[in-house]
């Protein structure tokens, strides 16, 4: 691994441990590099901002656990990885999802289940007519519905079983809409 390379990733790792003892709108650029130990224009060097680190963590540790599942027939497969790899990283998951912005995981996930819906259900909203925008607000809704239900369970301590509350969603979802 380059010198680059362990930079960034003590970065990930002081900021998952800085958000993992408060939320993350909480957290500074400041904080993450006296962690880290290092200055300021080495973070920046590295990351634009606090945000382009839950963009990496997305990219590099989260989308390729669910990926291969963003099929229409498998999006409650990615739902269900999803939750589990959270489950691994309890309190940061915890206290990144409580930020709402617009550079958030919350708004990073809800950004990829709407592309995923929107391509992965192109048939169906042709054959119910729906076309045009029309598309991207069903897909908008049932991605902020999805994600939604996931900080859900993550704000009730992630306790109950994930599995089983999307296994309804996906009966309920196909047996309305896509059906």
């Amino acid at each position: 691994m380059s010198a680059a390379d362990s930079t960034k990733q003590a970065i990930v790792l002081g900021t998952k441990e800085l958000v993992s003892t408060k939320p993350y709108e909480k957290v500074s650029v400041i904080e993450i590099s006296r962690i880290c130990g290092i200055n300021r224009n080495t973070f920046y060097y590295h990351f634009a901002d606090k945000y382009a680190v839950i963009e990496w963590i997305f990219h590099n540790e989260i989308e390729p656990v669910i990926e291969k599942y963003m099929a229409k027939d498998y999006w409650a497969d990615s739902i269900i990885l999803l939750c589990r790899h959270m489950k691994l990283e309890k309190k940061f998951y915890t206290n990144a999802l409580t930020d709402r912005g617009r550079c958030s995981l919350y708004q990073i996930l809800v950004d990829y289940y709407k592309k995923a819906l929107m391509l992965s259900f192109q048939e169906d909203y042709e054959r119910l007519g729906i076309i045009g925008d029309a598309q991207e607000i069903v897909a908008r809704f049932f991605s902020h519905g999805t994600i939604d239900m996931i900080c859900d369970w993550v704000a009730g301590g992630m306790r109950k079983d994930a599995d089983v509350s999307t296994q309804i969603l996906d009966i309920a979802i196909r047996a309305s809409l896509f059906n």
